[in-house]
């Protein structure tokens, strides 16, 4: 919740500070509708197809998500594997490394899946982005990969205000 307006009025002659409070939703759910082949090496995942959006926060242009205020955040990530293949996936804030997703699918006809969920303190203007390790991957699209964030609760950095005398 977010501090908008103070008010100052009186109760029994002593002065007293009302707040009055807005929230600031955050959530996104996007999948990828199309295969991903020869992914390059640093290659950003662009989930595509966004059914969620609250706060326009994930940008499906460009596959990034960035915070648009401090808080702690949850993401979640699941991804298809084409047979015959072994990706590795990583997360990154600001483009430092934060977790690697492995997936292998080492025999063909036989698909696979990974997911992974991560919590996260972000501050406003941080981003955080999914991308492919190694030259010439390939990703299963047509819905089943998915990426997906929420805001648990958002940081102000508020000092608290004496109320009354």
């Amino acid at each position: 919740m977010a501090f908008q307006d103070l008010h100052i009025f009186s109760v029994a002659g002593q002065q007293r500070i009302r707040q009055a409070m807005i929230e600031t939703p955050v959530a996104f759910f996007a999948t990828l509708t199309s295969y991903i082949q020869h992914a390059g090496r640093n290659q950003t995942i662009v989930f595509d197809r966004v059914v969620t959006n609250v706060g326009n926060a994930y940008n499906s242009h460009v596959g990034v998500f960035t915070a648009p205020v401090s808080g702690i955040y949850v993401f979640s990530v699941s991804l298809l594997g084409y047979p015959g293949h072994t990706n590795v996936y990583e997360l990154y804030k600001n483009d430092v490394l934060l977790s690697n997703i492995f997936l292998w699918t080492p025999v063909i006809g036989q698909y696979e899946s990974t997911s992974q969920t991560l919590v996260l303190q972000l501050n406003k203007g941080d981003d955080v982005t999914l991308r492919n390790r190694f030259v010439d991957e390939i990703l299963h699209g047509d819905n089943y990969s998915t990426f997906a964030g929420f805001l648990v609760w958002g940081d102000f950095n508020v000092q608290p205000i004496a109320v009354g005398k």
